[in-house]
């Protein structure tokens, strides 16, 4: 017998350990007693039951509980502990989990709730006009006394009758939230466990129809990610010809998180041990199918999903590439241009193309799971033909030499085409979450300052980030901006400009342009060309970013975009009434944020009062080198880890005289002490020898300062020559630095 009210209570426990404990000891025992009694029942009429996984919720329970006890994360914990629960998992299908039903004692709620649920992807896949009878079959087939609902800043309940239509606003409104469906009993007074377990088999013969669905979408599922899975194992180097030369790729093996349900596979091209540039695989696990695409020096050359090959018997793989420019970048036909540039290329480099001109990839068997080709042929062909379609853009050049034009058999297929959209959102969790799996190190603290600068003021956006060079001011402006378009950082972002700011700067046409008289044309600036984008789509932030802008005084050439903000008035360009492809004035709207990195040493400007009061000005010289460590690659890590500690040491003694170096500086470090430890053992450095050399080179230089310092030097020189010896560079330069302080009452690396 189930008293509710003990169970109530354990809510009105303010203590999150006391509370999480009661929960661990009390609701957890209940919920595996019953879910074992279910089981001992009514496995035997369905034995589908005992293939099925028990997962429960003990062990989030104690790490709240030992997280409550810790100062740094109490605070945060201090709400966990409202529920305990158990639920049957079925984990034969490879990456794809199905959640068969929950028994959880929701305390909160005062409910139990006996449920199936799933992740959004299933149903939009099943939202798709090819697709939705099967959606609707299985609403029509659902008994009405199952409840269907949602979870996200409440529980929302769905109508049968609207469950359709709710999915497909969801996907409009590119919301993903979980479904449930299941049975709820209130959670009072007094229950017989029997009269759960016999609910818990009435709801799991009901949800027949939802499990059917998820089982058939999470086969497809399993099979997509079983040879996006064979893709990722296939990292032999390839040769690929191109335009009758003859280049090396290497792929990596690991495979990286972008974000949630999106990984790279990084390759490089090569010319003999040449560089020429690099790209990656890119693994889209759900969106909502299953999609890979190659990516070359940051832009996207092939997008394709990828469910028709892991679900057909046989599938003959054909791509058709598209261009779908727009408005000035399709003026004089470019699409068009660059479409029969790349089947001219195609053809030369003996690709066979279809009727529709798409062309060969490969024929994947369903029964053996594989390609009737090596994967090492298939990369190869979607490699060739990215880097093809980058020379065709001017993105990419490669030495052209002698080609033969050779015509291929056409083969038919059903092509998809996919057009890259972007959509903006500033929901914050979904911010933080892009920036955190980004790879970078900013803060909670910094992540949010930053977004409530930005965003906190409706008419006005400026934000002045401050700091000393290397602390990743840039890299969070392109990092934040790439995040509210759900980019990865690598990726470019048409509504991102970063513009180096020039010391000659001295009025507005620096930002705004100018009429030439001479050339008889509006000169036009990077940061118009995106103020006049930012009026085209004002549903879109547009984010500039003018990085070093004290090399030039801002009050100079800020002072009109200054005016304008605050007027709301209209900046004039021209007066020239002939002059079409640039408006007379021009207006700063709502949705263009601008963004200034600023260093302060001898070759900047101070800001001035004007500026400073209408901007929020931030400063980012604290570095997190642990969590710089913890991001770190495996092989780096494995190279460095005796060296780390003591550039620890160097940075924590330069940070109490505020010459400390930022995150560009160690990453440099790390990588060209990577770097020498892959050359043959007779021919490298001595570890310490190479430390000492890269802290003569990259640490040593930025050290100035007067009397106030001499502290300083004495503990680097120590440091040094115990750790160096007294011929390294290191010590050699901090010994030298110290007698011209003596000397001359101040000093600096530069004789």
């Amino acid at each position: 017998m189930i008293q509710a009210t003990n169970l109530v209570e354990i809510m009105n426990i303010e203590d999150t350990t006391l509370r999480n404990q009661r929960i661990l000891d009390e609701v957890q025992p209940l919920a595996r007693r019953i879910m074992n009694s279910f089981l001992q029942k009514y496995s035997e009429r369905d034995s589908y039951l005992l293939q099925l996984k028990i997962h429960t919720h003990e062990q989030t329970i104690k790490t709240t509980i030992a997280d409550s006890k810790n100062p740094k994360y109490a605070e945060k914990k201090q709400h966990y502990g409202n529920k305990g629960f158990v639920e049957l998992i079925d984990e034969t299908l490879y990456e794809s989990p199905l959640f068969i039903l929950k028994l959880e004692f929701h305390l909160a709620s005062r409910e139990i709730r006996m449920t199936m649920n799933s992740d959004f992807y299933p149903f939009w896949v099943f939202s798709k006009r090819s697709q939705v009878h099967e959606l609707e079959r299985m609403v029509e087939e659902l008994s009405d006394d199952l409840q269907i609902f949602t979870i996200e800043e409440k529980k929302n309940f769905i109508e049968k009758k609207d469950f359709t239509d709710t999915i497909c606003q969801y996907v409009k409104n590119k919301r993903k939230p979980t479904i449930y469906f299941g049975s709820l009993l209130p959670l009072e007074s007094t229950i017989e466990e029997e009269v759960i377990v016999d609910l818990l088999w009435d709801t799991y013969q009901k949800l027949t129809p939802v499990r059917s669905l998820l089982e058939k979408e999470g086969y497809e599922h399993s099979q997509s990610m079983l040879l996006m899975k064979s893709i990722q194992e296939s990292v032999t180097p390839i040769q690929i010809e191109l335009f009758s030369k003859s280049y090396s790729v290497k792929i990596e093996e690991d495979v990286r998180k972008v974000k949630t349900n999106e990984f790279k596979q990084l390759f490089y091209i090569y010319d003999q041990d040449q560089l020429i540039t690099e790209g990656h695989i890119a693994y889209f696990t759900r969106d909502p199918h299953e999609s890979i695409g190659i990516i070359i020096n940051n832009r996207g050359y092939i997008y394709h999903r990828i469910r028709k090959l892991a679900t057909k018997e046989n599938y003959d793989w054909f791509i058709k590439k598209s261009f779908y420019h727009r408005g000035k970048y399709n003026e004089n036909n470019e699409n068009q241009i660059y479409q029969e540039q790349t089947l001219e290329q195609l053809k030369n480099h003996d690709f066979i193309l279809n009727e529709s001109n798409a062309f060969y990839v490969g024929t994947y068997e369903g029964h053996t799971h594989a390609f009737t080709e090596p994967m090492t042929t298939i990369l190869q062909r979607l490699i060739r033909a990215a880097a093809i379609f980058a020379d065709v853009r001017g993105f990419l050049t490669f030495p052209k030499g002698v080609q033969h034009l050779d015509q291929q058999p056409e083969e038919e297929d059903e092509i998809e085409i996919d057009v890259e959209e972007y959509t903006s959102s500033f929901d914050f969790t979904n911010i933080l979450d892009l920036v955190e799996q980004s790879g970078f190190t900013f803060s909670l603290e910094i992540i949010r300052d930053f977004y409530l600068n930005l965003t906190s003021l409706d008419d006005k956006h400026f934000v002045i980030l401050s700091g000393i060079s290397g602390t990743g001011k840039t890299q969070l402006c392109r990092v934040f901006a790439n995040a509210v378009y759900g980019l990865d950082y690598s990726e470019e972002n048409p509504y991102l400009k970063i513009v180096p700011v020039r010391p000659d700067w001295m009025d507005a046409t620096s930002l705004f342009g100018y009429y030439s008289s001479f050339e008889k044309r509006y000169m036009r600036t990077e940061f118009l060309e995106m103020l006049l984008q930012a009026n085209e789509e004002k549903d879109k932030p547009h984010f500039i970013v003018l990085d070093e802008m004290n090399l030039a005084r801002v009050e100079y050439y800020l002072s009109d975009y200054l005016s304008a903000v605050e007027s709301r008035k209209p900046i004039q360009l021209h007066n020239m009434d002939d002059l079409k492809d640039v408006p007379k004035t021009i207006e700063i709207p709502h949705n263009f944020y601008v963004i200034g990195t600023i260093n302060v040493d001898e070759t900047t400007h101070n800001i001035s009062d004007k500026v400073l009061d209408r901007s929020f000005v931030m400063t980012l010289s604290d570095v997190d080198f642990s969590s710089f460590w913890d991001s770190l690659e495996e092989k780096f890590k494995k190279t460095v880890h005796t060296e780390w500690e003591l550039l620890l040491t160097i940075h924590k003694n330069l940070a109490t005289y505020d010459l400390h170096f930022g995150y560009r500086t160690m990453n440099e470090m790390i990588r060209k002490l990577y770097k020498n430890g892959l050359l043959p053992e007779d021919l490298r450095m001595d570890s310490l020898v190479a430390l000492d050399r890269v802290v003569a080179e990259k640490i040593i230089p930025k050290i100035r300062g007067d009397e106030r310092i001499i502290d300083l030097l004495d503990t680097l020189a120590n440091v040094f020559y115990q750790q160096f010896g007294e011929e390294s560079q290191s010590y050699i330069h901090i010994e030298r630095m110290r007698e011209e302080l003596e000397r001359y009452g101040s000093t600096q690396f530069w004789r």
